[in-house]
């Protein structure tokens, strides 16, 4: 299984893994984001969607409730599986430190999703 970095900005980064059958990398993106706290929230195939926290407390209480919401977008060219990562919240309900709370968790997460992976 080879991972590398294709395409990157703030709110997103792109993927692509050859090396592994699709639901070999279903399997692993799934324990990749419960062991770090998400939840899957919508399966739409492709496209998953992933939150941690709560949405409510969030408006409520802006920056102190933590919330965030992630997306990935699988597609697949023969052995290439191209994967998407991206920030599908923006933290403007927290404020200018919800958004940067998102800012960074994205930046980790990234992170650790290319390092679970090599």
């Amino acid at each position: 299984m080879q991972l590398t970095v294709v395409d990157f900005a703030k709110d997103r980064v792109v993927y692509n893994l050859s090396g592994c059958s699709r639901s070999e990398l279903d399997n692993k993106i799934n324990l990749f984001f419960t062991s770090e706290g998400y939840r899957i929230k919508s399966d739409g195939g492709e496209t998953k969607t992933w939150e941690k926290g709560n949405r409510v407390l969030r408006i409520l209480f802006g920056a102190f409730a933590k919330y965030h919401k992630q997306g990935i977008t699988l597609k697949q060219e023969g052995d290439l599986i191209s994967i998407m990562l991206y920030r599908d919240s923006t933290g403007m309900s927290g404020g200018a430190i919800g958004m940067n709370q998102v800012r960074k968790e994205f930046t980790r997460l990234s992170e650790a999703f290319k390092a679970y992976f090599v």
